[in-house]
């Protein structure tokens, strides 16, 4: 058994605890919560930190197997110079860079507090770092294509990888890329009922490609060959919406641009989806925010994620909060927290293990150091580590 106390506990399924105590089995089970009566001090038995505890923050929107592209791609290219440029620097590095990098990258995530990532992949790349990592990983096995005669391999190599993810024991689903990327045919042939993770929404150019068959993307994807969908009169997010079944666990990524009207025919076609958010990432490729306040007055439930390292100079959640409070400070560090905790784990159908301090649960215990505790906070000093299991030796020199 294990007690650990701080200035705050933040349970996230209710309001801070000031000098509480967690209490934690050996597998890191929530047995109890404390709320002390007087002034905490560090007893016999009991761990105590200076800063708040939280969950284990839960990445919902991560592409591990991008970490050897980190500083490669310029910013403010706009989504379609973010594509061709993507495009351009993959096919530079090896197969085992790549997993040198990600396996880099992912002791990293669980250097900083991280326990749980709902991760992009295109390949088996990545599947034997996720496999042997402290880190819940659920793998989104991503399929696109503009070519009909793309659909029948596209689905067989789906239905390889997922077998070879379950081979290493991950937890996988496929899912479409984009609406911009993805034929109805492609859509059709793809099961539903598992968790589909698609980015929407990310460009304007991608409103612009649907509505009118024009802009950026709709010129790139000529220059690459392609023929491009052809314009419906509505914005992307309908190609997806009409594919998508209504008890689909969907999680909408990036949604940068991203209207009220939008999210309530969403809201109207299915019942379970997740409004993942990853504000680095969309200042970097557009130099745009998503519209958070329109989500958080629909009572949308939101998630976080870092995208990729091509597009972000860090995989730790942490620095979404904190550009989040820079940008957003009127927003309690409370309900922010549920979004890199509570959120995440429900996206992924998780939250009856993680995301919260309640009893049975086993949701990994992060401390957030350096806060302004008269303020209840984020600080630019602001750190985060994991404190409820042994972090990777190799991790232990990271900066």
């Amino acid at each position: 058994m294990r007690r650990i106390a701080a200035h705050y506990i933040f349970p996230i399924s209710s309001p801070p605890i000031r000098n509480g105590i967690i209490t934690l089995d050996d597998s890191g089970m929530v047995l109890n919560l404390s709320a002390p009566s007087e002034e905490l001090r560090e007893s016999e038995g009991v761990e105590f930190y200076s800063g708040a505890l939280a969950p284990g923050f839960v990445n919902a929107h991560c592409h591990l197997e991008l970490s050897h592209l980190k500083g490669a791609i310029p910013q403010h290219t706009g989504l379609a110079g973010f594509i061709a440029s993507l495009a351009a620097h993959r096919a530079a590095f090896s197969d085992e860079q790549a997993r040198r990098a990600a396996d880099l990258a992912d002791a990293q995530l669980y250097a900083s507090g991280t326990v749980a990532i709902g991760d992009i992949s295109n390949s088996e790349v990545t599947f034997e770092v996720k496999s042997g990592s402290p880190v819940f990983y659920h793998t989104f096995i991503e399929r696109f294509g503009l070519r009909r005669e793309d659909v029948a391999p596209n689905v067989c190599m789906a239905q390889k990888l997922a077998a070879a993810a379950a081979t290493l024991g991950l937890t996988a689903s496929v899912t479409p890329h984009a609406p911009y990327s993805t034929l109805p045919e492609m859509y059709e042939a793809l099961a539903q009922g598992g968790i589909w993770s698609i980015h929407n929404q990310e460009s304007d150019d991608e409103n612009l490609l649907f509505e009118k068959g024009e802009g950026a993307l709709h010129e790139l994807f000529l220059s690459m060959g392609l023929t491009p969908l052809p314009p419906t009169g509505k914005p992307s997010i309908y190609h997806t919406l009409r594919h998508a079944a209504e008890g689909q666990r969907l999680l909408l990524v990036h949604n940068t641009y991203t209207s009220a009207t939008d999210y309530d025919a969403a809201a109207a076609r299915c019942k379970n989806i997740s409004w993942t958010l990853c504000p680095a990432s969309n200042l970097y490729i557009e130099h745009a925010l998503p519209p958070l306040r329109m989500l958080r007055a629909k009572g949308a439930n939101i998630a976080l994620g870092t995208d990729s390292l091509a597009s972000n100079a860090s995989l730790n959640l942490l620095e979404e909060l904190k550009l989040l409070a820079k940008c957003f400070s009127d927003i309690p560090l409370s309900e922010m927290l549920r979004w890199a905790t509570l959120g995440g784990a429900t996206a992924l159908g998780r939250e009856h293990i993680l995301g919260s301090f309640e009893k049975g649960k086993r949701p990994g215990v992060t401390l957030l150091s350096n806060l302004d505790l008269d303020k209840l906070k984020l600080t630019p000093e602001t750190k985060s580590r994991l404190l409820t299991r042994k972090i990777p030796t190799f991790a232990d020199n990271f900066e």
